[in-house]
């Protein structure tokens, strides 16, 4: 088997992989959106809040860290959007909504979901890596009777696993031949 043909078979490889990829990202779930929980619970009036002494408590603790053109509160001659402008980060509190609210169960169950559904994801995207380099390393050290054999049939292969397993029963076999002999 020469070069081009090692080539093609490992570009055949690389294309496959990305078509599998494409496939578990267009499947992938969304990210539920605390923002939105945040919001239906306030409609359907469902909505708590954190105690507010550990939000003061917090807030104290950060205020006390900032620097000198950090506020909490501008002053009166300030001219916010030239503020604003000069600095986007300064000027400004940042308080994380698991500090001001309880956050909604169905937003935890969901973020929940998401996780496992997103591990899974990963799982079988790591996998498919882990084929393709296997593959991959096969094509470029593997003998040229087997590559030949796997070269007829890769055009029908649109699986990694599939072409792996069929990579494995091709070697399988020549070694099998080679041991009789």
């Amino acid at each position: 088997m020469n070069q081009d043909q090692r080539k093609f078979l490992i570009e055949k490889v690389e294309r496959t992989y990305r078509d599998q990829c494409n496939v578990l990202t267009v499947n992938a779930p969304t990210r539920p959106s605390l923002n939105n929980y945040l919001i239906a619970a306030f409609l359907d009036n469902t909505i708590q809040f954190n105690d507010i002494d550990k939000l003061k408590d917090k807030m104290r603790k950060t205020v006390l860290k900032y620097g000198v053109s950090d506020k909490l509160v501008n002053d009166e001659d300030d001219d916010i959007l030239t503020s604003r402008r000069k600095n986007k980060e300064s000027n400004f509190v940042k308080i994380l909504a698991e500090d001001l609210f309880v956050i909604p169960e169905s937003y935890t169950e969901a973020m929940k979901k998401y996780n496992e559904e997103k591990k899974e994801i990963d799982n079988k995207t790591r996998e498919l890596e882990g084929n393709k380099e296997t593959i991959i390393m096969k094509i470029q050290i593997g003998s040229s009777a087997v590559l030949d054999k796997l070269i007829t049939q890769v055009d029908n292969m649109a699986d990694l696993n599939i072409m792996n397993s069929q990579f494995l029963l091709t070697e399988n076999k020549e070694s099998k031949q080679i041991q009789a002999e």
